[in-house]
């Protein structure tokens, strides 16, 4: 991974975070980010997802996935693309 960007989180704070991937679901309209902090937990990486939204041309921010049935979605669309990555 190399992709990085700068987000500005809900402190208004801009902060640096590595791309894993992009992805939409048309269902929704939206753009998701799956990304990391590079923290680990027992040698795992953490990662999160979340809707992106471009403020400016080199700033985004990050939204919250509040809609349970929308989160499951996307959870199913990372299951999936992470079994066709391990077969």
């Amino acid at each position: 991974m190399n992709n990085k960007i700068l987000i500005t989180n809900e402190n208004n704070i801009l902060e640096e975070i590595e791309i894993i991937d992009f992805f939409e679901l048309e269902e929704f309209k939206h753009e998701y980010i799956l990304y990391t902090y590079n923290e680990e937990i027992d040698d795992e990486l953490i990662s999160y997802v979340s809707i992106i939204n471009e403020v400016d041309s080199n700033e985004y921010e990050l939204e919250e996935i509040t809609n349970q049935y929308e989160f499951e979605k996307v959870q199913e669309l990372i299951r999936k693309e992470i079994e066709n990555l391990t077969e």
